[in-house]
């Protein structure tokens, strides 16, 4: 008897000791935190509620899931001459000497026999702009329609090659058919790119494409895309190499990029000396003036500081701005008190200069550009400095001076989040 009450309270304990055990682990994967260990990454929970490990693969069998696609549509003649166009997303740049573009195509297709036949054909690369286009030349068939009548669009004779491009479309590339590959269910065209042409208008000043002018559409998953924003320079982010695991946190997804600019802004005050394009800067003063105002006075003037002796002046002069040594401009952001008019006294100007302040410094991180915020105003003796070194007239105050370049890395965003400062009246 006393025998097989021992065994009843053995496993009585160890059946305690489990629901413990299942408890705390429960407790811990309902946590939003990353767990670590210094062994291995594959033993880190991602920071969601989900509690799933990371890196764990499931299988999904033999699918396309390459991301980003690209959304050419490739133009070319039929045997009599007619223009056509057609959507591809199975392309890409398939050699570098001589360069070579790769475009696969589908027997059924018109442009297949027309690529065929002419030897020649055309990549046009659209604009975010151009989704319904491109959309259209790949809902259609040159064999029914004509593409070009149907959407507007123009077609241009090739200066090259025999085939057509998009007048339209940013970027128009001339290629000569050099052979081709029957993969199975698709041909491989191989089109050696003979002429590039580009808008003038998406060119930077070194005559390069600026990739955010263009804004290039993408495919994935059955939809249209933007690019999105401006990462790194090639070779930038080498330094973060530092052989700890990666741990990725999905937490810091947003809804839409304004809400990620805002919340990934930071007061920038470490800079590469890089100088900013004056059409970036020219970018920054637009969203400066798209800010709010009271009673549309628009009581603001900026001034645009590149000098490097009154840079330098100022960085000397004011406690806070020493960083503007860093950089080749500095926007000053001034309240015109003719314009406030009577509203001068209310001090109206100094809300919408802040206004266009945020603008300027949301919009600098939007390019991938640093700023920082250094004040002037209310600072008598500040305000007489950036006075006296940028010989502002009596009715232009300076607000504060935002030196703007090209970050380090080293400032990061803070979380500001914090409840106790909300209150709630339901």
């Amino acid at each position: 008897m006393q025998k097989s009450k021992l065994i009843n309270i053995i496993l009585a304990v160890a059946v305690l000791v489990l629901v413990i055990q299942l408890v705390n682990k429960n407790e811990r994967s309902g946590r939003q935190t990353v767990e670590t260990t210094p062994a291995k990454a594959d033993t880190l929970s991602i920071k969601n509620d989900t509690a799933m490990k990371l890196f764990q693969k499931k299988s999904l069998g033999v699918r396309s899931e390459v991301y980003p696609k690209p959304a050419f549509v490739i133009g070319s003649y039929d045997k009599s001459g007619k223009p056509n166009i057609m959507t591809a997303a199975w392309a890409g740049i398939c050699n570098s000497n001589p360069l070579s573009i790769a475009v696969s195509m589908r027997p059924a297709t018109y442009s297949y026999h027309n690529v065929t036949e002419s030897k020649a054909f055309t990549v046009n690369i659209p604009s975010s702009e151009m989704a319904r286009y491109v959309d259209y030349a790949g809902r259609f068939s040159g064999k029914d329609v004509d593409k070009f009548k149907e959407t507007g669009l123009t077609p241009i004779r090739g200066e090259f090659v025999n085939a057509p491009y998009v007048k339209e479309f940013p970027i128009v590339i001339e290629c000569e058919l050099t052979t081709y590959h029957e993969l199975g269910s698709h041909r491989q065209f191989i089109g050696k790119v003979i002429d590039v042409k580009v808008d003038e208008a998406i060119l930077n000043s070194e005559g390069r494409v600026d990739v955010n002018l263009l804004n290039p559409l993408i495919y994935g998953g059955g939809k249209y895309f933007e690019t999105g924003k401006y990462i790194a320079e090639t070779g930038e982010s080498l330094h973060d190499i530092d052989g700890t695991p990666f741990v990725p946190d999905y937490s810091r997804k947003y809804a839409n990029e304004l809400l990620e600019v805002i919340h990934n802004r930071k007061s920038v005050r470490h800079f590469t000396g890089e100088a900013v394009s004056k059409m970036d800067i020219e970018t920054l003063l637009k969203a400066g003036m798209a800010a709010p105002t009271a009673a549309n006075r628009q009581p603001w003037k900026f001034y645009v500081v590149t000098a490097r002796e009154k840079l330098d002046l100022l960085a000397e002069a004011l406690p806070y701005a020493k960083m503007l040594t860093q950089v080749q401009t500095a926007i000053v952001v001034c309240g015109d008190m003719e314009n406030a008019g009577n509203l001068k006294e209310l001090g109206y100007w100094v809300q919408d200069c802040s206004a266009a302040s945020q603008n300027i410094l949301l919009a600098a991180e939007s390019l991938g550009l640093g700023a920082v915020w250094t004040a002037a105003y209310p600072y008598e003796d500040r305000v007489e400095v950036v006075t006296k070194v940028l010989d502002m007239p009596e009715h232009h105050v300076p607000l504060n001076v935002i030196p703007v370049g090209y970050p380090t890395g080293e400032d990061l965003p803070k979380d500001k989040w914090k409840t106790e400062n909300v209150v709630w009246k339901d």
